[in-house]
């Protein structure tokens, strides 16, 4: 829509994602009226980021992708600004400037502005057919590309590059992964779960090649046909997927009063250093529950709890958030793997540490908890995630569990009574509003199922 120059609103969010419209829905439960602005450099109305994968394997359509209903920002009142970027912050003006031309003015502003991709500064990045893999758009171009017995290269085995091999795969391409470092997810995984993740995407048809570099991008005709390694062999390949990791995207605030850290450090009221401007989600560096200190924890589920967080505290009801956990998650040919917090504390230098693993690797089957002090740390589950969503509520109370530390994986019966009882003094008898994120907004009534908990305690433990 056309704007003048020096527009006023209330609430000016940067970014159109997760954390934007947890912020939205938030501030419209205390502050019906208030003028919200959202500046966005996509075009598209907000869809889901995790979805991009599976709309690239071919296994959502378009009209899937969006996170809200067409009719989104016309219900909460929301002005857009799409395909519009900040070029510059006046704090002390409380404006923003566009590259339009034009000005907002605000009273409260939230940066929600995510990641960004690093590039690597190799040859024939610039050719047709070489992409990054971070946005719909980025997924779209990749399909425009696609033909039969496609033949893909993926540069960097992380969480993205993995999620894009696979996508490619699922679509029918011959797919090869070239990671640097001498193991796949070494961000998200310990070694023995890097090297079980690893054999599982060798045998689902994968080539890994790890330890390797691309010293160049090739073409002809203006369009990608292979890679040059750095031993000299060559790979063909008609697309090729940058993955080699995304950063804080905190080249908005450079050079103004906002501080920078990681990411941009925010309160518990996800203020900055500047009381009236805020920032959550991908790009804020926030209080890592595990960690006890400041870490940036880019998730989609922490985007948006933040974003509502942060709504509330800029709509002037400033409820203290209690810190965020570091969650990994993906599913390869069925297999889910999953790490939260500290699953790796050798890594971290971390010290006086209990660990406790269980592990089937001919099932793919790999579980590892990581214990200190007697609280619950971190943990990888593979293949089986029994128990998953229990070791995650763990984490984040930061419950004393040395009564139960060595019956969590084995499912025990000390592990069904020390939840059974946390389980009935948290939900019994309570009502909990539904989040939009879920399928309804109606109340409902929780309460402790007896049953259901004793049918539980007579279960074996399976491994699958």
């Amino acid at each position: 829509m056309g704007i003048g120059s020096g527009t006023r609103c209330e609430y000016a969010i940067v970014g159109n994602s997760a954390a934007a419209i947890g912020a939205i829905e938030s501030i419209r439960k205390i502050d019906r009226d208030g003028g919200i602005t959202v500046v966005s450099n996509e075009r598209h109305h907000v869809y889901s980021r995790p979805l991009i994968a599976h709309y690239l394997a071919g296994e959502v359509q378009e009209e899937r992708m969006a996170y809200r209903p067409a009719d989104f920002y016309e219900r909460y009142n929301v002005e857009t600004r799409f395909g519009l970027n900040v070029t510059r912050i006046d704090a002390d003006g409380q404006n923003l400037i566009l590259d339009d031309g034009s000005t907002l003015h605000y009273h409260r502003l939230l940066i929600s502005t995510g990641s960004k991709a690093m590039r690597p500064p190799l040859k024939g990045t610039d050719l047709e057919g070489v992409g990054i893999f971070q946005t719909y758009d980025d997924a779209r171009q990749i399909v425009s590309r696609f033909a039969t017995d496609t033949k893909a290269v993926v540069i960097g085995a992380g969480l993205i590059g993995l999620r894009a091999a696979y996508g490619l795969q699922e679509r029918g391409a011959e797919v090869s992964v070239v990671e640097l470092l001498p193991r796949v997810l070494s961000r998200v995984l310990d070694a023995r779960g890097s090297h079980l993740v690893q054999s599982i995407l060798e045998k689902g048809g994968i080539r890994v090649l790890t330890g390797r570099s691309v010293a160049e991008i090739s073409g002809r005709n203006g369009e990608v046909r292979g890679l040059i390694l750095d031993n000299g062999a060559t790979l063909e390949c008609r697309i090729v997927i940058i993955a080699t990791g995304v950063v804080p995207n905190v080249d908005l605030v450079k050079d103004t009063i906002i501080k920078v850290n990681r990411g941009i450090p925010v309160n518990q009221f996800f203020q900055t250093n500047v009381s009236n401007i805020f920032a959550a989600g991908d790009v804020a560096e926030t209080f890592d529950i595990p960690r006890a200190g400041g870490m940036v924890n880019a998730n989609w589920p922490n985007a948006h709890e933040q974003g509502r967080y942060a709504g509330l505290c800029m709509a002037g009801k400033m409820v203290q958030y209690p810190g965020s956990l570091g969650m990994n998650a993906v599913s390869l040919y069925n297999i889910p793997i999953v790490s939260l917090g500290i699953f790796d504390p050798e890594s971290e230098g971390i010290n006086q540490v209990d660990v406790k693993i269980r592990a089937n690797l001919e099932q793919n089957i790999y579980q590892k908890l990581v214990f200190r002090d007697n609280r619950l740390k971190g943990a990888i589950f593979i293949g089986d995630l029994g128990y998953c969503g229990a070791v995650k509520d763990l984490i984040q109370d930061q419950s004393l569990v040395g009564i139960i530390k060595d019956s969590i994986l084995e499912e025990k019966y000390q592990l069904y009574a020390f939840l059974r009882k946390k389980r009935q003094e948290k939900v019994e008898g309570k009502d909990v509003e539904w989040p939009e994120t879920y399928s309804s907004p109606q109340r409902y009534q929780k309460s402790f199922n007896e049953e259901s908990w004793t049918e539980r305690e007579r279960d074996e433990r399976p491994w699958h």
